[in-house]
């Protein structure tokens, strides 16, 4: 599995990623480069940070990659919802924004759904 990384805090993503299953293979990119990847199958999956959880995290790739294949899986003041990112991963989303600060909470449940998917 790659997946590729943009939004803020990349390299705490990566970390989180990393932390949840080590052979995940990680790009650390820009929000053009990661739809890119992800047409061209060079990465399977995308993940990005910011505030709300739905802006700079996930928005770029909205628009280039299309609503039905992005999901915010965490949105500012909430805590992830293990039921609500498994339907996303089964429903066929491949791009997942969350909060900054739902990083290290939100990831683990994200990469066991995909690694179940």
């Amino acid at each position: 599995m790659k997946i590729a990384i943009g939004g803020m805090q990349k390299n705490e993503m990566e970390l989180a990623v990393k932390k949840a299953d080590p052979q995940i293979e990680t790009i650390i990119t820009n929000d053009l480069n990661a739809s890119k990847l992800l047409k061209s199958g060079e990465a399977d999956y995308y993940l990005g940070a910011c505030e709300s959880g739905g802006g700079s995290a996930i928005s770029i790739l909205i628009g280039l990659v299309g609503y039905s294949k992005c999901a915010t899986v965490c949105k500012n003041g909430q805590r992830p919802n293990k039921e609500e990112i498994i339907k996303a991963v089964n429903d066929g989303k491949i791009c997942f924004g969350m909060t900054v600060s739902s990083i290290n909470d939100t990831v683990p449940i994200l990469i066991d759904a995909l690694k179940n998917k």
